[in-house]
């Protein structure tokens, strides 16, 4: 999987505003845009996997993360999501002030954050860290070999030799995807 970001189109370029919209609007915010950009997203055999309107370097951003229902997101698909998405946005206007927006993967190390995604992600290779320590562990890296219910059973390696722990869901304080070596 590849990180492909697309669409940096900056909005009412005449504003140039800081403000802070409290958490509750935020979230109402990125409600209404995700019912809004959901049908196009799907329209093109994509899910959205998170959608976020963070401030970084002093610029406002709407960062809308998808993935492919099948195989691999392609640029030629994150484009013409990305270009329907914009259209939308341009047409209902929900956020008055100057934005950029990215439409891209969430990456190759995208964070699971919903029990959910964690389910999806069983056999695939993450890092996890820890709450409490687990049989002396604060974190580990290998495979997610298994969920059940809140448990989540991970396989690693300790000099060559293959190791299995099972954490309980409410003890991950973050787990993501990551690269084998």
């Amino acid at each position: 999987m590849c990180y492909i970001t697309y669409s940096f189109i900056k909005r009412n370029e005449w504003g140039n505003p800081l403000f802070i919209i409290e958490w509750g609007e935020k979230m109402e915010l990125l409600e209404s845009i995700k019912e809004m950009v959901l049908p196009l997203i799907e329209q093109n055999d994509c899910y959205l996997d998170d959608i976020e309107y963070v401030k970084d370097n002093n610029e406002m951003y709407l960062r809308i993360y998808i993935e492919k229902n099948e195989g691999y997101l392609d640029m030629d698909t994150c484009v013409a999501v990305s270009e329907l998405i914009s259209d939308k946005l341009d047409e209902t206007d929900p956020i008055k002030d100057e934005y950029i927006l990215e439409v891209s993967s969430p990456g190759i190390e995208k964070p699971l954050k919903t029990f959910e995604q964690v389910q999806k992600s069983v056999g695939e290779y993450v890092y996890a860290k820890f709450k409490n320590p687990k049989a002396g562990l604060y974190e580990v890296e290998g495979y997610l070999k298994s969920v059940d219910n809140q448990e989540l059973e991970f396989e690693y390696l300790v000099k060559n030799i293959k190791k299995k722990i099972v954490v309980n869901y409410d003890n991950i304080q973050f787990i993501r995807l990551a690269v084998k070596f």
